[in-house]
């Protein structure tokens, strides 16, 4: 995971599952504040238009060049 500072650059980045199939886009992330760690996120998924917020853990997740990978997969 990246270091904590750089979460301010995670707005608006793509959000994958484990296979690399996009989510969606990062909106918001959450962090657990005993450990100063990101713990969650909210992601956009859906159109422009009509969209919905999902959250999405982020322990275990990578963080690349325009994207942020889930460790975990789910039913975004």
């Amino acid at each position: 995971m990246s270091q904590t500072a750089d979460i301010r650059e995670w707005r608006n980045q793509v959000v994958m599952d484990p296979d690399g199939h996009k989510i969606g886009e990062l909106e918001s992330v959450y962090v657990d504040t005993s450990t100063d760690e990101p713990a969650m996120a909210t992601v956009r998924v859906g159109l422009p238009t009509r969209h919905r917020l999902v959250f999405v853990p982020l322990k275990g997740a990578m963080v690349g060049p325009g994207y942020v990978r889930a460790a975990h997969a789910g039913k975004w």
